[in-house]
This record gives C-alpha cells, sequence and structure tokens, in this order.
C-alpha cells in the first residue's frame, strides 16, 4: 500500500494536468486521472520496464482521456479524408502564436477531439500512428485533426486580436 501511495504521490498531479490539457475540464480531469490510476493500479503487474514508468502511466492517462472523448460521441471526424499539409505546424514559428497570452484558453476553445491530437502530438510528442491507435482510426485521422486543430486556434487567435484591437480603439475615442 505505501508504494501505491507513492506512486500516487509522485505522478498524481502530472497525471491530472495531462488529462486537463486534452480534455479542458477540471471536473472530467479528476474522474479520467481517477479512474487512469485504478487502472495503474490493477495493471501493474503488467508493466515490463520497456520505456519509464512515467511513460506508462502518461499512456494510460491519454488512453483514458481518449476513452472519455469517444464516449462522449459529439464529434464525427471523416478520417478518410485526403491531408491538406500547412507550410508548418511548429508553434513556435506561427506569428499568430506570439499574440496568445494564455494558449491554455484558445486550446479549451477546440473540439474536444482536436484539442486532444494537438496536445498529444504537440505537448506529449506521441506520433501521429501512435495517436491513430488510441483513438482506433487511421493515421490520416491524426493528420487531419492537427491540421483542422491548428486552423482553428489561428482562427480563434485573429479573432482574439480583433477583439482586443476593436476594444482598445473604442477605449481610445473615449
Amino acid at each position: 500500500m505505501a508504494a501505491f501511495e507513492q506512486i500516487y504521490r509522485t505522478y498524481s498531479e502530472a497525471s491530472y494536468y495531462l488529462a486537463y490539457r486534452i480534455c479542458g475540464c477540471e471536473a472530467i480531469a479528476q474522474e479520467i486521472s481517477h479512474d487512469a490510476f485504478i487502472k495503474v493500479m490493477a495493471n501493474i503487474n503488467k508493466y515490463r520496464g520497456a520505456g519509464s514508468f512515467a511513460g506508462w502511466v502518461r499512456r494510460i492517462v491519454a488512453n483514458e482521456a481518449i476513452n472519455h472523448i469517444n464516449s462522449e460521441k459529439r464529434q464525427r471526424i471523416d478520417h478518410d479524408v485526403e491531408v491538406v499539409e500547412i507550410s508548418s505546424n511548429n508553434l513556435f514559428e506561427h506569428n499568430w502564436l506570439e499574440s496568445c497570452r494564455d494558449l491554455d484558453t484558445l486550446t479549451a476553445k477546440l473540439p474536444s477531439v482536436s484539442r486532444a491530437v494537438l496536445i498529444l502530438h504537440q505537448v506529449e510528442g506521441y506520433k501521429h500512428q501512435e495517436i491513430a491507435e488510441m483513438f482506433g482510426k487511421s493515421v490520416s485521422f491524426s493528420k487531419v485533426t492537427l491540421n483542422r486543430a491548428f486552423a482553428s486556434l489561428r482562427q480563434l487567435s485573429n479573432n482574439e486580436e480583433s477583439d482586443n484591437a476593436s476594444n482598445r480603439s473604442t477605449a481610445y475615442r473615449r
């Protein structure tokens, strides 16, 4: 029991924040994190040391978050659409990101599947093949969803910039 308590203390905060980044809701992230730790404890005998223990826990949390998203069935994506590549998906190469003070606020506005794919690929470092396997979809599903997430973030950022510019000019006129 002491070992399980130590595992929980070591990984619970990071697990919660991963779940939160993927799902965008505190209550759901707590539920996902809780369910993930139940699975970690129930399946700890299956960990074989192939990779880091933290990575194994992270994968369980990510899978729990994706299972939650899939169970919502709020969004349907045609995963066999031809992928349209954009010039670059590196978050730090886009000028639009420089104006974003709070990326979490913008990503929270994305549909749950788009947010999950973006976080898993760009933040957590999962490859498209791994993401596709997690969702039970094709690799093109992951690529298309990531491209759509970037396009949505650009649009949200541009809208936020326009709103801020409008507010500044209104305040200046007063």
